[in-house]
């Protein structure tokens, strides 16, 4: 063998550890999905019963999780062999459990990114920047979320206009950056046990109609969500919005029918740039804080290659099936984004690292919570 590989190219060479990876000599046949809840439970034992009816090779088995943790325990340990996972928890569970990506989502077409964060402000405000954001208002979807938290002041760290010290205290340094925010949930006994997150992160929160439930974290405080931290902007509450790109279409045109949004027109706001420019709210492609990597399937290593040939099979079955079940569509579970988004349009493998679906600049920006422990 060594002979061999001194008289091969070079290139050759470096193919040899994929090609040796032998996806049908594995003996395995069976893949063991870890799932969260009962609707997608459902979804996974009606994909296990309609892939058998069809004579697909494999078999797929349902195994309860906690939570995404606990199926990255069970990943790790081998009760179970996959799951499908947010950017965040892709991080986690490659850092701390050595975990790697057999297949990822494509959205639309567009391989690899599920949705870009922006910060978006009202065209009037002739006077803000990105990158002197202190003492302005602000308006986050809600505590600990990838739009509203992660991305968000990953950049305001990264670009070194938050500092949160040794403590490593997240929301108190927020709360001493911006003038006031609304932050939903950051009040919440499970985000602030002792209660000392800074009563400024909810100044700019306005509860129900009955001026109850200030800051909750669902949909009974008005500025919770998407829709709720462009309604903050809307109002004239926050001075910048933290949403994704789609955000504004989402609500506009009819689509929302709640006064703020009716009275509301695109030409009414603008996005603003990371490198303090500002521009228009189709230019989100090169004016955005970041580009979100799209949901993936977290497996062993040793599992890469026999996975990802199992969901092969069940996606040229079920994956544009316009009768019958759809491997792509939660309707009829009572939730969505069931195992996959429902917006996948088709799943892609994976044949490098976690980092590298994660990618350099979304990577980057998880380093800067490295303090909190992800492990």
């Amino acid at each position: 063998m060594e002979r061999l590989q001194r008289r091969l190219p070079v290139a050759f060479l470096l193919l040899l550890p994929l090609l040796s990876v032998d996806c049908v000599s594995n003996p395995k046949t069976t893949v063991s999905w870890c799932v969260l809840s009962v609707a997608e439970e459902q979804k996974c034992l009606d994909l296990a019963g309609n892939a058998t009816a069809r004579n697909i090779r494999g078999t797929l088995k349902c195994v309860r999780g906690l939570n995404t943790r606990d199926c990255m325990d069970k990943i790790k340990n081998g009760t179970a062999d996959a799951a499908s996972m947010f950017a965040d928890d892709i991080y986690a569970a490659g850092l701390c459990h050595g975990l790697e990506l057999a297949a990822g989502e494509s959205h639309n077409g567009v391989d690899g990114n599920s949705y870009y964060v922006v910060a978006m402000a009202r065209r009037s405000s002739s006077d803000l920047s990105l990158l002197e954001m202190h003492e302005r208002s602000s308006c986050h979807p809600g505590i600990r979320t990838t739009v509203g938290w992660t991305v968000p002041i990953g950049y305001l760290v990264n670009t070194s206009q938050i500092s949160v010290g040794e403590q490593c205290n997240f929301p108190r340094a927020v709360g001493n950056f911006f003038g006031y925010s609304c932050v939903p949930g950051v009040k919440d006994p499970q985000h602030d046990p002792r209660g000392n997150n800074p009563k400024n992160l909810c100044e700019a929160c306005i509860g129900d109609e009955n001026d109850r439930h200030i800051c909750a974290n669902n949909q009974r405080e008005r500025h919770y969500g998407e829709a709720g931290a462009l309604r903050c902007v809307a109002e004239n509450l926050g001075d910048v919005a933290f949403v994704k790109h789609t955000t504004v279409f989402d609500n506009l045109d009819g689509k929302n029918q709640e006064s703020w949004a009716l009275d509301l027109e695109l030409e009414d706001l603008k996005l603003l740039c990371p490198d303090g420019t500002e521009a228009g709210l189709d230019e989100y492609g090169q004016c955005h804080l970041a580009a979100v990597p799209a949901n993936a399937v977290v497996v062993r290593m040793e599992d890469k290659c026999r996975v990802w040939k199992y969901l092969e099979r069940l996606q040229n079955v079920f994956g544009n099936a316009t009768e019958g079940f759809s491997l792509f569509s939660s309707a009829g579970y009572g939730e969505s984004d069931l195992l996959f988004s429902d917006a996948t349009h088709h799943l892609q493998r994976v044949l490098g690292s976690y980092t590298s679906w994660l990618g350099p600049s979304y990577t980057t920006i998880l380093q800067a919570f490295e303090c909190e422990g992800f492990c």
